[in-house]
């Protein structure tokens, strides 16, 4: 009985597993990544959240999305982020997208 219940749960977790889809992001920027900020280095009194990547001193690049997915909020302010735009995607991440200097066209038309 004890191998029966050990060989069904090695299968129910195996499949279960393999049913899970591989969160594979791609660069958001169509130029060299260079980071500015790293993922919780010690900023004052916190750690840092994410990471922050250069713009060769650029205004205006296309952001695109590091995969699939839906804006699940849209964020306007003049402290933290600033304008942001978060993305959720499918297999369960959240990606965000802050300091824009303005939202892509259909978004500015909705909003």
């Amino acid at each position: 009985m004890l191998n029966r219940s050990l060989i069904l749960g090695l299968l129910l977790t195996t499949s279960l597993l393999s049913a899970q889809s591989t969160f594979a992001p791609s660069p958001p920027l169509d130029i060299p990544l260079v980071l500015s900020g790293t993922f919780a280095e010690l900023r004052g009194n916190h750690f840092h959240g994410g990471i922050d990547i250069k713009t060769q001193g650029r205004s205006g690049i296309r952001i695109n999305a590091v995969a699939d997915g839906y804006v699940s909020r849209v964020a306007v302010s003049p402290y933290g982020y600033g304008n942001a735009l978060y993305v959720r995607h499918p297999e369960g991440y959240s990606s965000v997208y802050g300091h824009l200097i303005a939202f892509f066209p259909e978004l500015e038309k909705w909003g």
